[in-house]
């Protein structure tokens, strides 16, 4: 009796090593880089796992802030002042 409650505490002390393992690979694999992601106040992709910084709009559509349309200098604004411009050269 004694050498069967012997092997039965061996074999929870082997269970209970192997979960705490587990939890521990679980937390610092996997959900340990999607904290420090968010933390440092990037974006945190599940489907890839990657890790991705916000990039502003307007640097890449150089817009203006709060604008809807891009508006380009250079360009006149309607047909009729194109018409305009290219009639007095």
């Amino acid at each position: 009796m004694n050498r069967t409650l012997g092997r039965v505490q061996l074999v929870f002390l082997a269970l209970f090593a192997v979960s705490v393992f587990a939890i521990w690979a679980y937390q610092g694999f996997y959900a340990g880089p999607a904290k420090a992601c968010e933390s440092s106040g990037n974006w945190w992709d599940p489907a890839s796992r990657t890790c991705g910084h916000v990039i502003y709009l307007p640097d890449i559509t150089h817009r203006a802030p709060g604008s809807k349309t891009a508006t380009y200098p250079s360009l006149p604004k309607s047909a009729a002042d194109a018409a305009e411009a290219t009639s007095h050269r």
